[in-house]
């Protein structure tokens, strides 16, 4: 399914959910899916190898009590930088899970797992790890809300082999989401950071290989 095409069918779901549910129970629940459009750069071994793409995805959100959770997917296609020195495109398609617990003000705990996978297979790594932080929300002004969040990724593993010293992976993030239509409808936009201190071993000793990723994603949810 093409860009356009997955854009078009998430509008018309979003029309049908937003004309099948009364706003009375859509401001009662605590449900938001909805699409994402989803600009990246990774960056491997050195600054000079580096691509940036754009692709889509979406986003849902579900909300109960003290407990939450979010599940983001996305496919990047990625190409070479002008300013680098990587020649070969690739796609990356990553499914992201998070799971919250509130702890008190605006803190919540936080655990998940992140899987992103790399097409052509060796063009680039595919990673999957489990996280683990904490999350600030905040709340800006009416209907408007603000998101601090940060972490470690622990077991990293690794398509092409390598591995990560203990504190040697970290994740940090921004997001902003705006209610409109008295909630009915959520305008969304975060920004993600991953960096991997990868190590592996040519034979002759140990080689430091990182890995560093930043994902921008702006999106509009339905919410009920």
């Amino acid at each position: 399914m093409n860009g356009r095409r997955f854009a078009g069918w998430t509008v018309s779901v979003i029309c049908a959910l937003l004309a099948v549910y009364p706003s009375n129970r859509l401001l009662a629940q605590h449900v938001a899916i909805g699409p994402q459009v989803v600009f990246g750069d990774y960056r491997e071994v050195s600054a000079d190898l580096q691509y940036r793409g754009a692709g889509m995805g979406a986003a849902a959100t579900f909300t109960w009590k003290k407990l939450s959770a979010d599940v983001a997917l996305s496919k990047v296609k990625y190409k070479p930088s002008k300013d680098g020195t990587a020649t070969q495109e690739f796609d990356a398609s990553e499914l992201d899970v998070r799971l919250r617990y509130y702890v008190t003000g605006p803190v919540s705990a936080e655990l998940g797992f992140v899987n992103r996978k790399a097409d052509p297979e060796f063009e680039a790594q595919s990673v999957g790890a489990v996280t683990a932080g904490a999350r600030m929300a905040y709340l800006l002004g009416p209907g408007v809300r603000m998101n601090l969040h940060g972490g470690l990724m622990f077991g990293p593993k690794f398509s092409g082999g390598g591995k990560v010293s203990a504190l040697g992976a970290l994740e940090l993030g921004l997001g902003m989401t705006v209610d409109a239509l008295r909630g009915r409808v959520r305008f969304t936009g975060d920004y993600g950071f991953q960096r991997l201190t990868r190590k592996t071993d040519d034979g002759s000793g140990e080689v430091n290989v990182p890995i560093q990723q930043s994902l921008g994603r702006l999106g509009v949810a339905v919410v009920f």
